[in-house]
């Protein structure tokens, strides 16, 4: 009697926890609200001191053909990047018409823009849900697309503390270095190793078979990461895109009349490319605002100059995909896909 009343007991307090407990969906929503408010906090924190009249001046005051310039850089930097991206699924050998591409890239990169969350590459993914099978290969390719870009800031940021020292803002040497060498380890591993490691493992018959298959099916179309002259492209291609990042800030100065160089450059890139990562909140105004005038503190650029430039290119790098994610889903493109 005293145990099945201990049961009971215990039943009810599990019960009442479970009650108490905040649900996935809710804990998400809670997560989402405290990323804006720290969004909105930056926000606040960059516009202190700024007068307004002398934002819309600095905007008027710009020189229009470098402005031109430096919108053409962006445009043909988001152009190498679905470049890079049909490159990795040409090679997966999954076909896909270029509507499907411009469609699926723009859309998600207007979401990851417009929602408080990097969602954009699910959106990416559901572009190519028709066949279940093409998944893998599909998130694959997105996998090596943030990878490319995590070496491209590691270098990047190890060029640059050569001339400025970014151990107090970016901390090289205590997460990123780390990081990207731990992935790439794991990488190395992964494309020596992993084809012999899958078959003791689908031999052990310990899996389903479906997933046996879909594995079997994703490290043979993986084998061409094995081959150099199908992977110096994609390469070279990061290196394209962003030597033309690096290049749309110069341009940009130029514009405004800043008399700054490559160094503030390759820090306002690097900064706000980390500033923007946890996505924070819808447009990452705050964020941009934020990290880019904060790179720019250590050359002069102080308060409203330095907020004038941190507008002006968050207007440039962020309304083009946003327009091509319009388009993207005015084109809607057959969605059946073949690999």
């Amino acid at each position: 009697m005293t145990e099945e009343r201990g049961e009971q007991f215990s039943r009810v307090e599990l019960g009442s926890i479970n009650k108490q407990m905040p649900r996935p969906s809710r804990l998400k929503s809670i997560l989402a609200i405290i990323k804006i408010l720290a969004g909105l906090a930056l926000l606040i924190l960059s516009i202190q001191g700024i007068h307004w009249e002398n934002l819309v001046s600095g905007i008027r005051s710009a020189n229009f053909t470098w402005l031109a310039l430096a919108i053409a850089a962006v445009l043909f930097g988001l152009f190498l990047k679905v470049w890079r991206w049909a490159i990795f699924i040409r090679n997966y050998h999954i076909h896909s018409s270029i509507a499907r591409l411009f469609s699926a890239y723009f859309v998600g990169q207007a979401a990851n823009i417009i929602l408080p969350l990097r969602g954009g590459e699910l959106v990416r993914i559901g572009y190519f849900a028709g066949d279940t099978k093409t998944l893998p290969e599909i998130a694959s390719t997105i996998a090596l697309e943030k990878y490319l870009d995590l070496l491209a800031l590691t270098v990047s940021g190890i060029l640059l503390s050569y001339k400025f020292s970014l151990d107090n803002i970016l901390n090289l040497g205590g997460w990123l270095l780390p990081l990207t060498g731990f992935l790439t380890l794991v990488f190395l591993i992964a494309l020596l190793f992993g084809p012999a490691i899958w078959e003791k493992i689908r031999n052990g018959k310990v899996l389903p078979k479906r997933m046996i298959d879909w594995v079997d099916r994703w490290v043979q179309a993986s084998q061409w990461l094995r081959n150099p002259r199908q992977v110096f492209p994609a390469v070279l291609l990061t290196i394209l895109i962003w030597g033309v990042m690096w290049f749309t800030n110069l341009l940009l100065f130029k514009s405004l009349g800043l008399q700054s160089g490559g160094t503030a450059a390759g820090l306002v890139l690097i900064l706000v490319y980390v500033g923007l990562l946890p996505a924070l909140m819808p447009g990452n105004i705050g964020p941009f605002y934020f990290f880019a005038r904060l790179a720019l503190l250590p050359f002069g650029i102080l308060d409203d100059q330095a907020f004038v430039y941190a507008v002006t290119l968050h207007a440039i790098v962020t309304l083009p995909p946003l327009l091509g994610g319009i388009i993207g889903l005015l084109v809607r493109p057959n969605r059946q896909v073949v690999a």
